[in-house]
């Protein structure tokens, strides 16, 4: 229920000819129970509601989420009897930017790339070191002798790379316009998983500091019962993937043994008491 008190004994919301800064006003029609704000707060308390000049009690009378102002109950019938003061909240401290009001004006120069890098072809040669690494090909304006070349079909992008399919003319003139906007860090798509194939690494990049090799070369061993040709190994190996040993002496994978699961199987009969090593490797 509303509730009497010197709120704000100065403005009357119901009479005031100019409402103040950050104010709605609705008609009740004793049915409605919410009305949408023109700004959104985190509280009740950040808005004072007023309805037929009663001011309401914050989550008693009514509530907000967000811009969604809600009565406990409709307010009644009347034109412009519902005024909302929005006070203040968190919200507040955030300006909000019209849509299409950042005009070039308010650009740093530098934030703006537009680099122009000229060149003058050999005749042969089809890359061209950039000055700045783009964003991709679509990114780039390339020329050559003014006319416009097509990413992708008459040239390609490798970090600062920029090759042609073909050798443009001797003394041609190579024009790249760099287009977009400067930042701190280049935002690339992230890589969806299980994309990344053997053809996408560089020959020779990968080295022993990035490979987990923890279990590297761990080893098990059999002492042979003389009638036996079944060992267990672990799961997820064949027989190129690891070496086994007999009494010290190296079997060769397939023709000597071969593995189905978890089962290591020789294609002769161990000793009695003879020694199965078996070495992984890492996969």
């Amino acid at each position: 229920m509303g509730y009497l008190g010197a709120v704000n004994p100065l403005f009357d919301a119901a009479r005031a000819l100019v409402g103040r800064e950050d104010v709605d006003r609705f008609n009740g029609d004793s049915s409605n129970t919410s009305f949408t704000l023109t700004k959104s707060v985190l509280y009740a308390t950040d808005v004072d509601v007023w309805v037929d000049n009663v001011h309401q009690e914050p989550r008693t009378d009514y509530d907000v989420a967000g811009n969604v102002l809600t009565f406990a109950s409709p307010p009644a019938t009347g034109s412009n009897n519902i005024y909302v003061n929005i006070r203040g909240s968190a919200y507040n401290n955030y300006a909000v930017v019209p849509d299409g009001s950042i005009t070039v004006n308010k650009l740093a120069d530098e934030l703006r790339i537009f680099v122009d890098d000229q060149f003058t072809a050999n005749g042969t040669g089809t890359t061209f070191e950039l000055s700045q690494e783009p964003l991709n090909a679509t990114t780039l304006v390339v020329s050559i002798d003014g006319v416009f070349q097509s990413p992708t079909t008459n040239y390609t992008l490798s970090g600062t790379t920029l090759e042609f399919t073909a050798a443009p003319h001797n003394n041609a003139q190579v024009s790249v316009r760099h287009l977009g906007f400067r930042t701190t860090t280049t935002t690339y798509p992230p890589i969806a998983s299980n994309t990344i194939t053997t053809l996408m690494l560089q020959d020779n990049i990968v080295t022993g500091d990035k490979l987990d090799l923890a279990s590297e070369y761990s080893s098990t061993t059999e002492t042979a019962n003389g009638s036996g040709q079944t060992f267990t190994v672990t799961s997820g190996y064949n027989a190129n993937s690891v070496i086994v040993f007999y009494n010290g002496i190296a079997l060769v994978p397939v023709e000597d043994y071969d593995i189905s699961g978890t089962t290591l199987t020789t294609t002769f009969t161990p000793t009695a008491n003879s020694v199965v090593s078996i070495r992984y490797l890492p996969i």
